[in-house]
């Protein structure tokens, strides 16, 4: 029987092995090697070391440091395999951060049982909701352009970053808070700054060890920031929440039908009752905001900047959009049948998944009890395991994996048997942009619409090119790749288009 323990790690630029164990360290003071090598070189170089991992041990699990403490990394090939192994949490790797312990971070401890009430809420109210809400995101998002890209027909300048965020927020406010709270400016801003702060506080408390996180954030300026939005969010929310439970009270007093409401404030509180899950209801609506403003204004930045470098791609995206629209209108089908969009955003994602280098890793979990691989490999209790996602990028599995190839999915599509695998909601071992096994990202169905709606109407509305000299490479930060936030980019407002989006 092979034993993880076994495996060492060859660090970048120094052809010597990392020990096996690991120094201690405390305030300011980095995790140190027996090599002269640091934690901060992961930080910089994961990329690097990690294919060189891939040549020193190929097919075998080996061990690094990361910010996330010590991972044993396993090859993609073994996913199938442990995909929905019962001892692998999710829910473990964030307690162990700590980083949910700091006042403000609350919600990110709300995943209930193992995420078992996102997944209700995702698979049976907000999936079932999407034809309901196609037209209200469709009316959402072309308020959201007017205020933000503006209704110039000269070309002008944006930051692509917080316009698309504040997009996102919006579409996604409209749907799990309704109408009333996606146009008011204080929550919009709230929701958009609470964000963008959560992400920065996490990526500067992981430089730290995990046991002194909860101590550091409440002093650092960054946790702070989160603390200040986080209590104005509650101080929003809770109030819609209270009048709710009072108008309902008084129509059963008053023998009349109670107020029925379709949000995420009501599936929380619904699904929560009914399956005995002991929620605190703002903290779930703020935790479900946040995912789905970062990992959706992530993805839809990717795709513009895609589709301005290939501009004969867009344009036979908006010819399949106009075509669509003109024949099934606003529904759910008609966003099916919007094949080569849907092959544009899943090509985006190959090629830059959210918060993940492409090529790199997926799938933290932490092990609740021992696991032995097929081939005798025993992973230990207490492990945390990442999965190396380089077949994403594999040469074996996609021709020429390097290059942005627009069509790539739909073509495969017109392969016999493979219509299902090429879809950007189907997740497999060779594509887990949205995870895959049974911590697959359960509001994919929602997001793949919401990013199809946003796209017809940026490509629709709006001619695109990036601004001059402006930088467009992803920032790299040890697993994690993030778009650029300094990003800018060219529109103006479109004076002729294949079909008037908004009169459908």
């Amino acid at each position: 029987m092979n034993d993880t323990s076994q495996f060492a790690f060859e660090l970048p630029s120094i052809e010597g092995l990392m020990a096996t164990h690991f120094l201690p360290y405390f305030i300011g003071i980095a995790l140190v090697t027996l090599t002269t090598y640091t934690w901060h070189d992961y930080r910089r170089s994961a990329k690097t070391m990690i294919q060189k991992a891939r040549t020193r041990f190929p097919n075998q699990p080996y061990r690094m440091i990361t910010d996330f403490g010590e991972v044993v990394m396993l090859q993609s090939e073994w996913f199938q395999e442990i995909r929905n192994n019962p001892h692998l949490t999710f829910i473990g790797t964030i307690a162990e951060e700590r980083i949910c312990e700091i006042p403000g971070f609350e919600p990110l401890a709300t995943l209930g049982e193992d995420g078992m009430l996102v997944r209700i809420i995702a698979t049976k109210q907000l999936t079932r909701s999407i034809n309901q809400v196609t037209e209200p995101l469709s009316e959402e998002i072309a308020l959201s352009l007017s205020i933000n890209m503006g209704e110039s027909t000269d070309w002008h300048e944006i930051q692509v970053m917080p316009a698309l965020r504040d997009i996102t927020t919006r579409m996604s406010s409209r749907v799990f808070l309704g109408k009333e709270l996606a146009r008011s400016k204080e929550w919009l801003e709230i929701m958009t700054n609470y964000t963008t702060a959560t992400l920065t506080a996490i990526t500067k408390l992981t430089k730290y060890y995990p046991a002194i996180r909860p101590f550091l954030g409440r002093f650092t300026p960054e946790c702070k920031q989160v603390q200040t939005y986080y209590k104005r969010a509650r101080d929003l929310i809770e109030p819609v929440m209270e009048q709710r439970v009072a108008l309902k009270r008084a129509a059963v007093a008053a023998r009349q039908p109670e107020p029925v409401y379709n949000d995420a404030l009501e599936w929380i509180a619904k699904e929560s009752k009914e399956h005995g899950f002991k929620c605190d209801v703002a903290n779930f609506q703020l935790m479900i905001s946040v995912v789905a403003i970062g990992t959706t204004s992530d993805l839809l930045q990717c795709t513009l900047i895609d589709l301005i470098r290939h501009p004969e791609t867009m344009q036979a995206a908006r010819d399949e959009i106009a075509q669509v629209l003109q024949t099934e209108g606003w529904k759910k089908t008609s966003l099916y049948s919007m094949k080569l969009l849907d092959s544009i955003l899943k090509e985006s994602q190959r090629i830059k998944p959210f918060f993940s280098v492409p090529g790199l890793t997926a799938m933290r979990r932490s092990v609740e009890a021992d696991i032995t691989l097929s081939d005798g490999t025993l992973i230990k209790k207490g492990s945390r395991i990442h999965i190396d996602t380089h077949r994403m990028v594999d040469p074996e599995v996609y021709e020429n994996p390097e290059e942005w190839i627009g069509s790539r999915f739909y073509d495969l599509r017109l392969q016999p048997g493979k219509e299902h695998l090429a879809q950007l909601v189907t997740t497999s071992v060779d594509h887990i942009g949205f995870g895959h096994g049974k911590h697959a990202c359960p509001g994919r169905f929602f997001a793949a619409n919401e990013l199809k709606i946003a796209l017809c109407h940026l490509l629709m509305k709006y001619d695109w090119k990036l601004a001059p000299g402006t930088p467009t490479n992803d920032v790299n930060l040890g697993f994690s790749q993030r778009v650029n936030p300094l990003t800018k980019v060219l529109c103006r407002r479109r004076k002729t288009m294949e079909i008037d989006i908004d009169s459908i």
